[in-house]
């Protein structure tokens, strides 16, 4: 047999294949003839999975046809050979063919690296990807790369022992107190979730579909991966990895982190740990050929063949770089990603790559590690039937030999008044230093976030007390010459988290020096490494968490924020201070009014944010007076109007979303007593439906108002699809209720269409496992209907409820169905490769395209090839300023959000403020508002998320 080719010949007919199957499903395939196109429709069968999955059905030589309109001339054995490397080399490519040999119809998956409307950079990619595989697959595996191998995978044990990655990150405040915990003694191996885009459904509907406005609140994440699953899949395609692992601060990302480093290293691979801190200005690269080969050789001086040794591992795929702390970077949050993103390319960014980020510099805005697969950690969950008590589980491996102890602490945590407290604690750091407090005061628990890091600031004293006696007055001093420095570090956006010993000794002063070694011994702060630039010794926190609340300790005044109250970076301190118990409540209150009174003299963007930062507050302060209209509000802007019977209007999405994750960090007692009233007075269905669900799903799980209230709404309510989708609500918050399922049944056997059927199936069967009817009507609609769309729903129901259903395995078989999104307003010209030339083309089209669906699209085409490009942002800021339908209006918005540059927004303030201005923080539900005016306002909105409030200020007010 031959050997296969990797060759340039073997590249540009795969990549030829590849370029035309994906032009082709996007529409974008340009060629004279547009009914060879449409010839074609029904011999290719294609669909999007999602933006990055394109599934396949054909022949080879309906491939050989397609190749033909690109003026591609391969022959049927070119193509397999292709498809072949495809699969083989590129590895992004799966066969989906039940039977291999001798089936003439192919079937497969077709994995992109990137978005589907991202075609360069796909393309670049592939031609990457080929000439990095074909490099390995040059190279031979002789006996002297092996023992090259052996050599970098000791250095790279033997730096990860110097780093102690085996130890658990709380050991340094627990050790001089005789208590430490190998990772694997502690380790709780808790589930991770995949982050997904999450997609919501605009607001602005017509009132005849009004009820898809009312979708449930579903989670943004998807199913829970176990943690050995995980790990496993690190090493199987598509290659190279990136992955960010994001949370909140002690969340548990450090700690899996090591878990990922120990499985590498078990797996033959390289693993090379680097906290990002640690760079200090330097670039990954200079890091890697310098401070990490010295720490990893034990050698002073490196020398360039280990430099190249090291460098020439990189392409070889088994190089993983374990980069610690993103957020932590001495850099600005909204450019620490940006900045990281430009390191990895070269020669670095052949390595896998898995990071650790903190979710508010991950969300900050423009995102250019948006590629990565994103993972969270569960947080601790209680036993519920369904999850496991993993907060029990570390309480006891806490308390391995004192199981009173351990018996007592979740007893206190069950108690109803410490409810806030066991929600907060579901945070892997707070519950260790809980249990560490606990064990050595079974002290009671405080109410407030802010009151339990003081008791863990206080027990941290008692620890140390034996071996670095303080007073009550050098905790004092310590305590505010940490909140100085912590605060002015925060307000120094350069050194934030890390901080060079000049700068630590210029906050103590030569007056507290005695002080600065003091808070070295206690742990306050530690050494954390060593300035690359100046060779002087840089400083950390404990925790960035402990430096936030002293930080908090140290604002006296609450009109010391206003500079920092629209920066994501300063909401943890905001909140920290509410919570001190030294501030006046009046105080509190003065803040609380100044933010739900803020008027930012700027259409009420930023309004808004201070409303929704006091809500949030209240999670500190649930004594503010403010609380119940806070909370009110909130609830109107998520759910609508309580008093308007069967009005299906809502508030723009931005605005509902934002008031939902407001309430979602608010204090919950308060949250579900408000939701709880809200439901007693509504004569609006959908807004008690919606708000019923968020009750009994999220904020109270099967609390009995909400229960009630959906029960109450399916014996009032008569439409069948209203009917069938708060059923389905009722059986996710209350499993098994007999309401729901005889309702479900109800609207099965009802005289209804097709697909209505489907809805109530498998909604049936959801919440009745293995129930009988529901099963046999998806295999009737399975194995009848005529619609392939439906045949395909009701199958991958069917497997869903029944993993071995033989009927929906055979469909899904053999099924030959096409969702192919056929456009026949497009002046197809042939395909230029230039960019700049391609450029000239759209421009030229765009000026005389007078459809509004081809000027858009054209106008978003050039766009993603030239970010920015003018013609293509004016253009559909002229469209979105005329009259047009709210489904266009929406493809607008989403086009330019994609493609417009932080510098074009101020005009595009200037051009929207007219239109929007009149609507801007005024929105009430009986305002004759259009929907325009609402897709106007959310781009707005967006602007306002990405620039500085002086900036947006400045821009609308000119």
């Amino acid at each position: 047999m031959a050997r296969p080719s990797y060759g340039s010949s073997a590249k540009k007919r795969a990549k030829e294949l590849f370029t035309a199957l994906v032009d082709y499903a996007n529409d974008e395939l340009e060629c004279e003839s547009e009914e060879a196109i449409e010839r074609l429709r029904h011999e290719i069968q294609v669909y999007w999975q999602d933006r990055q999955r394109l599934v396949v059905r054909t022949k080879v030589r309906f491939l050989e046809s397609l190749l033909v309109l690109k003026d591609v001339c391969l022959s049927g054995e070119q193509i397999k050979e292709s498809i072949k490397r495809l699969a083989d080399f590129l590895e992004i490519l799966e066969d989906n063919r039940p039977n291999r040999s001798g089936s003439e119809v192919w079937h497969f998956t077709l994995k992109l690296w990137y978005p589907r409307s991202d075609r360069l950079a796909n393309l670049r990619r592939f031609d990457e990807e080929w000439e990095r595989r074909r490099l390995l697959k040059s190279q031979q595996v002789a006996p002297e790369t092996e023992i090259c191998t052996d050599y970098w995978r000791e250095c790279c044990k033997e730096s990860l022992e110097t780093q102690q990655y085996q130890r658990l990150t709380t050991n340094p405040l627990t050790v001089s107190d005789g208590v430490r915990f190998a990772l694997d003694e502690i380790y709780v191996p808790l589930g991770l979730v995949e982050r997904q885009q999450q997609e919501r459904k605009d607001a602005e509907v017509s009132a005849a579909s009004g009820s898809r406005l009312y979708e449930p609140e579903e989670s943004e994440f998807s199913q829970i991966i176990e943690i050995e699953e995980f790990l496993a899949s690190l090493t199987e395609p598509p290659n190279p990895k990136r992955i960010a692992i994001v949370g909140e601060p002690g969340a548990g990302k450090t700690t899996l982190l090591q878990k990922v480093a120990n499985w590498l290293l078990e797996h033959q691979q390289l693993p090379i740990w680097i906290s990002l801190a640690d760079l200090q200005g330097s670039t990954l690269e200079d890091y890697l050929l310098q401070d990490w080969l010295k720490q990893a050789t034990c050698q002073y001086q490196i020398t360039p063949e280990l430099q190249s040794g090291l460098a020439a591992e990189f392409p070889k795929g088994r190089v993983w770089l374990l980069l610690d702390a993103v957020d932590e970077m001495a850099t600005d949050a909204s450019t620490a990603l940006a900045a990281l993103a430009r390191q990895l390319r070269g020669w670095v960014g052949n390595a896998q790559i898995v990071l650790t980020c903190r979710l508010n510099v991950w969300d900050s805005g423009n995102n250019a590690l948006e590629t990565f697969t994103t993972y969270r950690n569960q947080s601790f969950s209680y036993g519920d039937g369904i999850d496991r008590d993993y907060v029990a589980n570390f309480i006891d491996r806490w308390f391995p030999n004192n199981l009173q102890l351990s018996q007592s602490l979740r007893v206190e945590l069950n108690k109803p008044e410490r409810r806030r407290i066991k929600d907060m604690v579901k945070n892997p750091l707070r519950l260790a230093l809980l249990c560490r407090s606990w064990g050595l005061t079974q002290g009671n628990l405080p109410n407030t976030k802010a009151t339990l890091y003081q008791q863990f600031v206080e027990t941290i004293y008692q620890w140390k007390q034996d071996r670095f006696p303080t007073t009550l007055s050098q905790r004092y001093q310590l305590n505010q010459v940490l909140g100085d420095l912590a605060l002015s570090a925060l307000s120094r956006g350069e050194v934030r988290f890390r901080l060079s010993h000049s700068f630590v000794v210029q906050e103590f002063g030569e007056a507290r020096m005695e002080l600065l070694t003091l808070a070295l011994q206690l742990g306050w702060l530690n050494q954390v490494g060593i300035s690359a630039t100046t060779g002087e010794r840089i400083y950390a926190f404990y925790h960035p968490t402990f430096q936030e609340y002293f930080a908090a300790q140290s604002v006296t005044d609450w009109r010391f924020f206003f500079p920092y109250l629209f920066t994501p970076g300063w909401r943890e301190v905001i909140w920290l201070w509410f919570g001190k118990s030294e501030i006046e409540p009046e105080d509190k209150e003065r803040f609380i009014n100044y933010l739900i009174d803020f008027e930012d003299g700027c259409g009420g963007f930023y309004s808004y944010r201070t409303y929704f930062l006091a809500a949030t507050g209240l999670a500190e302060f649930p004594q503010s007076r403010q609380a119940e209209n806070i909370l009110n509000k909130l609830i109107y802007w998520r759910f609508g109007a309580a008093t308007r019977e069967n009005s299906r209007r809502t508030f723009p999405s931005c605005l509902s979303d934002a008031a939902r994750v407001a309430l979602l960090q608010s204090d919950r007692t308060l949250v579900i007593k408000a939701l709880t009233q809200f439901l007693q007075s509504s004569l609006n269905p959908f807004a008690s439906w919606n708000a019923a669900y968020s009750l009994g799903k999220t904020f109270d799980p099967g609390n009995p108002h909400a229960i009630a209230t959906l029960t109450q709404l399916l014996d009032e309510i008569q439409n069948s699809t209203l009917r069938l989708q708060i059923a389905d609500s009722l059986s996710k918050i209350d499993p098994g209720n007999e309401k729901a399922i005889a309702t479900l049944t109800q609207i099965l056997l009802s005289n209804l269409t097709e697909s209505m059927r489907r809805k109530a199936a498998y909604s049936l069967g959801k919440a009745d496992l293995g129930n009988f009817l529901a099963i046999t009507t998806l295999e009737e609609i399975a194995a009848s209907t005529a619609d392939s769309t439906l045949k395909l729903h009701a199958a991958k129901n069917l497997l869903s409820l029944q993993p071995e259903n033989t009927v929906a395995i055979a469909i899904l078989q053999s099924t030959q169905k096409s969702l192919t999104k056929i456009s026949h307003r497009r002046t197809k010209s042939p395909r230029i490769p230039n960019l700049e030339t391609e450029k000239l083309v759209l421009e030229k089209r765009l000026t005389i395209a007078k459809d509004v669906s081809n000027q858009r699209r054209l106008a978003y085409r050039l766009g993603t090839l030239e970010p920015g490009h003018e013609q293509a942002v004016q253009t559909l800021i002229q469209l979105l300023l005329s009259q047009l339908t709210s489904v266009s209006y929406k493809l607008i918005v989403e086009n330019l959000q994609e493609i417009i540059l932080e510098e074009q927004l101020p005009q595009i303030i200037a051009l929207l403020k007219p239109q929007a201005a009149s609507i801007a923080y005024t929105f009430d539900l009986t305002d004759n508002y259009s929907l325009q005016d609402c897709h106007c306002y959310k781009l707005l909105w967006f602007c306002a998320q990405k620039l500085s409030y002086q900036t947006f200020s400045q821009a609308w007010n000119n």
